[in-house]
């Protein structure tokens, strides 16, 4: 429908153009021409937005070549006004094609400009972009509370028995003695001599050593007593267990240790001279003829005695246990 219109245009133009009447007359004809030039662009704006709102692209390709069509024909009807006026035609609506459709540029113009598009459609995502650097490590946090103890591990094995020696004799210094060593050794029952002299020189003293479990009737062991008896010892060695610990108040050993033997920790009395915490085991052995009150190194039962020792866990008075692991 507009293309006509356009045509007619183009015809009333190469009429004007053919006749050439006066000046009076061109001008009057050239206003009315410029009327129906805006009435025609306001048709080509009305084009556009058809073109915008169109879902088929057979309608849209055919309003296009309509279009192209009307651009000619105004290119056409640009000529045949540029001969005719210079100094009006520099002033009036000249019109560009695009390939995106029709733009206007001009000096002075009547014409209005067409609605903006609408937004094209969203791209799609971009491709995950290449692995960043690691960083540089953190600063060190601060150290974390302590925690609770952990439960009670499992007794652990009865230990191997170790290799059969000849046994020895338990010994130390004279209970009364304030000077001399203040700890239990093992003697062996045959001793080698170096350098001596025979007869005491008034030096220091080697005793032998005497249970006094039951002299408070306080023995904590079972059967015959052994009050006043010598006390033995032994010296051992389990070849794939290098470690040894001694536990008092204890009666199993920590979980990965074995244990050796288990019995009650005996020293010196509270009022003698200092000695040392020994386990003796809770059967304990006897050296054969060595029963006599002749005192020497001396072996009492030791009593939880509560104040700093905390009483409970601790009894005031009870015995102590003890107990020899290995690992």
């Amino acid at each position: 429908m507009v293309a006509p219109v356009f045509c007619f245009l183009v015809v009333v133009l190469a009429g004007a153009q053919a006749v050439q009447p006066d000046d009076g007359d061109w001008r009057e004809g050239f206003r009315q021409l410029q009327q129906m030039m805006m009435t025609f662009a306001e048709d080509i704006n009305s084009l556009k937005m058809k073109v915008e709102m169109m879902d088929s692209a057979e309608e849209i390709k055919t309003l296009k070549v309509e279009m192209e069509d009307m651009r000619k024909t105004m290119a056409t009807a640009d000529v045949g006004l540029a001969g005719n006026d210079g100094d009006d035609l520099s002033r009036n609506k000249r019109q560009i094609y695009c390939e995106d459709g029709l733009t206007e540029e001009a000096e002075t113009s009547a014409c209005t400009l067409g609605l903006r598009g609408r937004d094209g459609r969203d791209g799609a995502p971009g491709r995950d972009g290449a692995a960043g650097r690691d960083g540089q490590p953190g600063l060190q946090g601060p150290i974390g509370e302590k925690g609770d103890i952990g439960p009670e591990g499992p007794q652990g094995e009865q230990g191997e028995k170790g290799e059969d020696g000849d046994g020895g004799i338990a010994g130390g210094s004279h209970f009364t003695h304030s000077g001399g060593g203040a700890n239990y050794v093992c003697l062996p029952k045959d001793p080698e001599w170096g350098v001596f002299m025979d007869g005491n020189q008034g030096s220091s003293y080697m005793q032998g050593a005497e249970y006094q479990d039951a002299q408070f009737g306080n023995s904590p062991f079972q059967g015959a007593s052994v009050y006043d008896h010598d006390v033995p010892c032994a010296v051992c060695h389990v070849a794939s267990r290098g470690s040894k610990l001694m536990i008092p108040a204890r009666l199993s050993c920590p979980s990965g240790w074995t244990m050796e033997y288990k019995g009650y920790l005996m020293t010196e009395r509270y009022n003698h001279n200092r000695s040392e915490f020994v386990c003796v085991d809770g059967e304990p052995e006897t050296r054969p003829g060595g029963q006599g009150n002749v005192d020497g190194a001396l072996f009492y039962p030791v009593e939880a005695d509560c104040g700093a020792l905390p009483c409970p866990n601790y009894v005031q008075g009870r015995e102590l246990t003890c107990v020899v692991c290995t690992k």
